[in-house]
């Protein structure tokens, strides 16, 4: 394992403020330690990385941080951060938090307790489309989820087989009552395809560059 510098730092995500310093293992970048720092209301989960520029073709490194929040996720509620966010030193950090305070407590209160789960729906290839069987899949699937979740998201349909493109926000204990519902739709319209995914963080609720001037979706 390589040394990490001494000051400089990189974000993966945000918790709550935890009463002690919290390490979950060598598993960031070049195998360094992720761990929480103590700014006040709430934790930025770091490592000692040098600061650069983190390039966004980087496969590796972008694997490495979603597999870093993923762990996080796992026993605590977050705010994921955007690949790419260095900070020169932890008074840097501080200062980001402070200003960003207000914008990641609403984020929290959003979040809080609840992952992203995303369905695809896709028509069948080679036969001619139904047109009353494809609006009544798409209508009961939309009623459906959203009786069961607090937000949704319609993201691109990016073939024009696909009918629904849609991701949500779901509390951890109805993931089950979500997965039911996929499944009792699977089998009523057994001839289309869906494709299920998730738990994961929600990237599409909130602003993941919290930390700095830019906005967006990233998964």
């Amino acid at each position: 394992m390589k040394l990490a510098p001494e000051n400089s730092k990189y974000v993966y995500c945000i918790i709550k403020s935890q009463e002690e310093t919290i390490s979950f293992g060598n598993i960031g970048f070049q195998g360094h330690e992720v761990y929480t720092l103590d700014c006040m209301d709430f934790c930025p989960v770091v490592s000692d990385e040098p600061f650069k520029k983190y390039e966004i073709d980087n496969e590796e490194e972008i694997n490495i941080h979603q597999n870093v929040v993923k762990e996080v996720m796992k026993d605590y509620s977050i705010i994921p951060v955007a690949y790419g966010m260095g900070f020169k030193n932890k008074k840097l950090i501080q200062v980001s938090m402070r200003v960003g305070k207000k914008a990641i407590k609403k984020s929290f209160t959003l979040v809080d307790n609840k992952v992203e789960l995303g369905i695809k729906i896709f028509l069948p290839k080679d036969t001619e489309i139904d047109n009353e069987k494809r609006e009544h899949c798409k209508t009961e699937s939309t009623e459906n989820f959203e009786k069961i979740t607090s937000q949704s998201k319609n993201l691109n349909l990016f073939s024009p087989r696909l009918l629904m493109n849609t991701t949500y926000l779901v509390d951890k204990e109805k993931i089950q009552i979500f997965s039911d519902e996929v499944e009792k739709l699977k089998l009523k319209y057994s001839d289309y395809k869906f494709r299920y995914s998730g738990p994961w963080p929600p990237y599409n609720f909130v602003d993941i560059h919290i930390l700095s001037n830019k906005k967006g979706g990233f998964r």
